[in-house]
């Protein structure tokens, strides 16, 4: 939460502002969420017009006026904005949020003096897609003194910080996103593009086709197949080391494109983060430099016939629901290997979680962009576990794993001709949700209780949606069996049941609905190993 004070002398100019249309229309049904009782009981969470704001600006000034109190600078304004990625907050939060902070402000008869008028206004996100309030409060109190406003500044910081603890927000950088650029705001606009930013879809784009890649020049094909327009920074002004990448989406017809550096997408997507989970050859680096600089110069593709740009297109082209179901169990396959070495990793391993959650991010990603017409459930849980790739104190720099990659399944959705069928999609589910459930029982050992909460939220409102109409498939096993993870030595060991045999049989089109309802309620209960 940010907040943001200014002081002056105009109350009812500045409540005409906020219960008007805004700069650019963005206001909406402006009301009052809170304020002095003597105003709340008067106007309630009514609907506020200019009349009405008049009004209300009277009442916040009735101290000074009654008191015959001189003061320049008489009204304090503050706005609390949350983060473009935060939560919706009700009206009734926000009531509470305020409440608290004029109390920890010193505005209210909690601090032990004589009240100060004030109220809170929302009247609707901002243009960037902050959801905040506006605070207007008298500095004089109801018997004449006035409110000292030393170290304001510091003071709201601190109380901003304890509402986010209180009320399970995002904490001040972390997790956090920011706000849209104006010309995107204008791409979007004359586009008609309301669901979803540019910046958004282009991070979903550019993680899916990185974890879709086992090379660096991988990379950058898969991006120009997107049609995204790919620029490098070469070292030097050379043509063989590049230290950094931007993309943008085509724009309309004469407008300019939106660029986005890697880092401005979020921070595991630099090109120094995504090089860790490519293979690194100085054919591989020499492969990469000839894809930069071709992209660079809007050049054709120099590698045309390079293997990854078959991989998974074969699968879906060359015919028939067979040859997909083939190739997606034997992705499920490697997808519980992938499982099998996460369960051995410690909470505390910051560095191959991140890489787990990207990993899994990338896979969802892909598969919205096979099956989703517009952001929907999958987009969703793609930027849900985003997050923990890219979370507040983490940069990847470590190479991954390879055991851990999840490769092949994104190429696989990446590449998709039209949408996996419904039992390949079935096997990918019964994989990733229980990648999500470790990935969740590791912030709850972190006691990153809200990434954890967001999680289940996403499978229980979310997921559940795309596996519903999913048919009954029986989960494919690893060879040896699988065993619940932190048996001490010597002790029976029991293996672990599958999703399959956890969930009595239901009718077919209820099956993957029903495990991912057992799924989030099982979240509430100890760990009991890689198969759940």
């Amino acid at each position: 939460m940010i907040p943001n004070i200014t002081k002056g002398s105009r109350t009812v100019g500045l409540m005409k502002y906020l219960v008007g249309p805004g700069k650019r229309n963005e206001h909406t049904d402006p009301h009052l969420v809170a304020g002095s009782p003597v105003i709340m009981s008067w106007f309630d969470d009514a609907q506020l017009n200019e009349q009405s704001a008049v009004l209300v600006a009277s009442e916040v000034d009735l101290n000074k006026r009654i008191n015959d109190v001189e003061m320049d600078q008489h009204v304090w304004h503050c706005s609390l904005s949350l983060r473009a990625d935060e939560r919706p907050v009700s009206d009734r939060e926000w009531a509470d949020m305020a409440e608290k902070f004029m109390d920890d402000m010193g505005f209210t008869d909690s601090s032990g003096k004589a009240p100060c008028q004030w109220v809170a206004v929302h009247h609707g996100t901002s243009t960037a897609g902050n959801d905040h309030i506006h605070i207007v409060a008298s500095r004089v109190r109801e018997d004449g003194t006035k409110w000292s406003d030393w170290s304001d500044f510091p003071k709201a910081q601190t109380a901003a910080r304890n509402l986010e603890k209180q009320f399970g927000l995002i904490e001040l950088g972390q997790h956090s996103e920011r706000g849209l650029k104006p010309a995107e705001q204008l791409i979007d606009r004359e586009t008609g593009s309301t669901r979803e930013p540019a910046r958004h879809r282009l991070e979903r784009s550019v993680r899916s086709s990185a974890m879709a890649s086992t090379t660096e020049g991988e990379f950058v094909r898969r991006l120009r197949h997107q049609e995204l327009l790919v620029n490098a920074r070469f070292a030097d002004g050379g043509r063989s080391v590049v230290t950094g990448y931007s993309v943008a989406e085509r724009p309309p017809a004469g407008m300019d494109p939106v660029w986005f550096g890697g880092g401005k997408l979020a921070k595991d997507l630099t090109l120094p983060a995504l090089r860790t989970a490519w293979t690194d050859t100085p054919e591989a680096a020499q492969e990469a430099a000839e894809e930069w600089w071709a992209a660079k110069r809007q050049q054709r593709i120099v590698h045309r016939e390079a293997p990854d740009m078959t991989r998974g297109a074969r699968v879906s082209m060359i015919g028939g629901h067979a040859i997909d179901e083939v190739a997606a169990r034997k992705l499920a396959l490697d997808m519980a290997k992938a499982r099998k070495v996460m369960s051995s990793v410690a909470p505390g391993d910051h560095q191959t979680w991140a890489h787990v959650a990207r990993e899994a991010s990338g896979v969802f990603g892909a598969w919205s962009k096979a099956t989703e017409s517009e952001p929907g459930p999958l987009a969703h849980a793609s930027r849900v576990l985003a997050r923990s790739a890219h979370r507040s104190g983490v940069t990847i720099s470590e190479p991954v794993r390879t055991p851990l990659r999840m490769a092949g399944t994104t190429a696989f959705l990446l590449a998709a001709t039209s949408a996996p069928s419904p039992v390949a999609q079935t096997l990918i589910m019964q994989q990733m949700l229980r990648t999500i459930r470790l990935l969740h029982d590791m912030q709850a050992s972190n006691k990153e209780l809200r990434e954890a909460r967001l999680l289940s939220d996403t499978v229980r409102e979310h997921l559940s949606i795309v596996g519903a109409p999913l048919p009954d498939v029986e989960e494919p096993r690893l060879p040896s069996l699988e065993y619940a993870a932190g048996t001490p030595a010597g002790a029976e060991r029991k293996p672990v049941p599958t999703l399959t045999e956890a969930t009595p049989p239901q009718r077919a089109p209820q099956r993957v609905a029903r495990g991912a309802e057992e799924y989030e309620t099982d979240l509430h209960t100890p760990d009991q190993g890689i198969g759940r």
